[in-house]
């Protein structure tokens, strides 16, 4: 039996250095932290973020003419006012859960390039006598 030779060794040590450099580098773009509206007070303006918050009741407006799409997210504690040009899906109403990707362009305000409705993995035919809620069938997809 021979022993491995030091050169060898040099060039398994590499490529198990390469290995572990590409795997930490792909899980470092792989790895996204959605921000709060009150973790985005201290978030530097301009700079790109994504956000994760509860659509605030009665907040929605829709601006036909510059087809902005305006609303508010709260964690709870605070609340961000967000505006975006994306248009949601059917899904997209009052009380809804959304994690937007855009920059913070002031104090509590944040604009959105990106829309995703969240919803429950759980699918459960309705109840009886229960109903769907206003909007989820439009079918246009134009936000409401």
């Amino acid at each position: 039996m021979t022993r491995p030779r030091p050169v060898t060794l040099f060039g398994l040590g590499l490529v198990v250095v390469a290995f572990v450099a590409l795997a930490a580098m792909s899980l470092q773009t792989a790895l996204v932290y959605d921000l709060t509206p009150t973790e985005l007070s201290s978030h530097p303006v301009g700079e790109r973020a994504r956000l994760y918050g509860i659509v605030v009741e009665g907040s929605v407006q829709f601006d036909e003419a510059t087809k902005t799409l305006r609303f508010a997210v709260t964690d709870g504690r605070s609340t961000a006012a967000v505006s975006t040009q994306s248009i949601p899906t059917a899904l997209f109403r009052d009380g809804v859960a959304v994690v937007l990707a855009g920059r913070l362009t002031g104090p509590a305000t944040f604009a959105a390039d990106q829309l995703v409705v969240k919803h429950s993995e759980v699918y459960a035919p309705l109840e009886p006598g229960e109903t769907m809620p206003p909007g989820i069938l439009n079918a246009g997809g134009a936000p409401p």
